[in-house]
């Protein structure tokens, strides 16, 4: 039996992966339901669209601040075989 722990150096990446799916996911139900709650009380079947543009957008904003903003303090690296200036 090995003492050394597994090498979980991918799992952050599946970990991400899952996240970001799970706000997408969640976005659109949560706003496309409300939108349908809407259209069933008012009786305008627009608001089903409308919730479901808004949970889409609201959620990939929030992917975008969770895991695409560079983390602060960081600089990018200049592109291979480029010429920095």
């Amino acid at each position: 039996m090995s003492s050394e722990a597994p090498d979980d150096s991918g799992r952050g990446a599946q970990t991400d992966a899952w996240g970001a799916l799970s706000l997408v996911v969640s976005g659109v139900l949560v706003w496309g339901g409300v939108g349908w709650l809407l259209s069933a009380w008012l009786g305008n079947p627009v608001f089903v669209a409308v919730g479901l543009v808004l949970g889409m957008g609201a959620a990939l904003y929030l992917v975008w601040l969770r895991y695409g903003r560079p983390e602060p303090g960081s600089t990018p690296e200049p592109p291979a075989g480029g010429r920095t200036q």
